[in-house]
């Protein structure tokens, strides 16, 4: 194990709601079946700002939606999160890297906080608990960005 050179300063719970989706049903095992065709659909949106002063300091906001699927007719929960991080880039880092650094780890450091925000609330909920798959934000690189930016074109 090594310390990562993307260290978080601090991070913080701007936004959370959920809502429980409480179906209609006359047993548990009408649940169970319910239960067992649902899918939710689950999107991110990520803002990155480096500090003017200092190009080692950048401010991190994830925001995650959980929704139902398209076609799905069930979703147990309905949420919303957002969190907010202030991360400081290690000096041995290297110029170049810090923005793909920045931008790939930051919010997937603040994906596994919300994971287990998200996770302890609907643990208290009528349904059974939710519980955020695991992702990665390498979509958010400088290279893949210019990928997606050509393919568009």
């Amino acid at each position: 194990m090594q310390l990562s050179p993307l260290i978080l300063k601090q991070y913080f719970v701007t936004n959370f709601s959920f809502k429980a989706t409480i179906p209609d049903v006359a047993s548990q095992d009408d649940l169970i079946k319910l239960m067992a065709g649902t899918h939710s659909n689950i999107t991110t949106q990520v803002e990155t700002a480096k500090n003017e002063e200092n190009n080692r300091l950048w401010k991190v906001v994830l925001r995650v939606m959980v929704r139902p699927s398209e076609g799905s007719t069930f979703c147990p929960y309905v949420i919303d999160a957002e969190l907010l991080g202030f991360f400081e880039v290690h000096q041995s880092v290297d110029e170049s890297a810090i923005v793909d650094l920045v931008t790939c780890n930051g919010p997937a450091v603040l994906f596994g906080a919300a994971r287990e925000l998200i996770l302890f609330n609907t643990g208290r909920g009528p349904m059974p608990p939710f519980m955020l798959p695991s992702v990665t934000f390498i979509d958010g690189s400088i290279e893949n960005r210019k990928k997606a930016a050509a393919a568009k074109k």
